[in-house]
């Protein structure tokens, strides 16, 4: 488990920062292995000193225990970061789909309005009594009205479920809820994406009466959207995903310096 005061052990041992970087150290907290590069530090110091064949396997077997634990983690991101591009994907899929259907309905729906005006034009011409074509005009010019009306509230929605809700359930946790993870060291990476989300993807619009219930959809198990809520949902997911990607890249500097 993560230690809470890694400062005190840092000072305690000034080797360990000599060879490794503060967020090297930071991550390998984060993993439960700064025990381990502490005690990999103190046989490579003796083998400088004393080179023995005991001392070798020893280091190579510590090195490759802390490899072990950092390929697990890994592991595990690889497999979120799989998960949610796989949501995400699944997600913008159907957007796409809903938006396709709704502009071929918008398409539809204009072209019987401006059909319905024409016609209504022509007939109210032929006509010869006055009020007759007056009467068929209007009905036209109604008629056209409505459908150029529904073409503007044209409007579909689908049922999408996400029992398992990788907005709401993120692994990694120590990682993204520490500060120091961050690049300015002043916010944890989750309050940094949860602002992202709610300036680009206007969750907290207070003048919006469904910025509530649009919150409870997306960080639920799921409901009716709409094609621009599952779009919101795959940009959120995906800048999920590259926002832990990063944390796999900070373990292979990791790997570079204990190797």
């Amino acid at each position: 488990l993560p230690y809470n005061n890694l400062s005190s052990i840092i000072q305690n041992d000034s080797g360990l920062t000599k060879r490794y970087s503060i967020a090297n150290l930071n991550l390998a907290n984060a993993l439960g292995i700064i025990n381990h590069l502490d005690e990999l530090n103190r046989l490579e110091q003796e083998y400088s000193k004393h080179h023995s064949l005991e001392l070798q396997v020893s280091i190579i077997e510590k090195k490759q225990q802390i490899i072990n634990r950092i390929i697990v983690c890994k592991t595990e991101i690889a497999s979120i970061t799989a998960e949610l591009d796989c949501e995400g994907e699944r997600s913008e899929q159907i957007s796409s789909y809903m938006t396709n259907k709704k502009n071929a309905r918008v398409n539809k729906l204009t072209v019987a309005s401006i059909t319905a005006g024409a016609l209504g034009g022509i007939v109210a011409i032929a006509i010869k009594p006055k009020e007759t074509s007056e009467a068929i005009a209007i009905a036209g010019g109604l008629g056209s009205a409505s459908l150029g009306l529904l073409s503007l509230t044209s409007s579909r929605k689908t049922e999408f479920m996400h029992p398992r809700n990788l907005l709401s359930d993120i692994c990694i946790w120590y990682i993204l809820t520490h500060k120091e993870f961050s690049n300015k060291q002043e916010f944890t990476l989750c309050h940094n994406i949860k602002e992202r989300w709610e300036k680009y993807e206007e969750l907290t619009n207070k003048k919006s009466k469904n910025t509530e219930k649009q919150i409870q959809l997306l960080f639920g198990t799921g409901g009716i959207y709409s094609s621009d809520q599952l779009h919101v949902r795959s940009q959120m997911l995906n800048q999920l995903q590259a926002l832990i990607k990063l944390i796999d890249q900070d373990l292979q500097f990791l790997l570079y310096a204990i190797e």
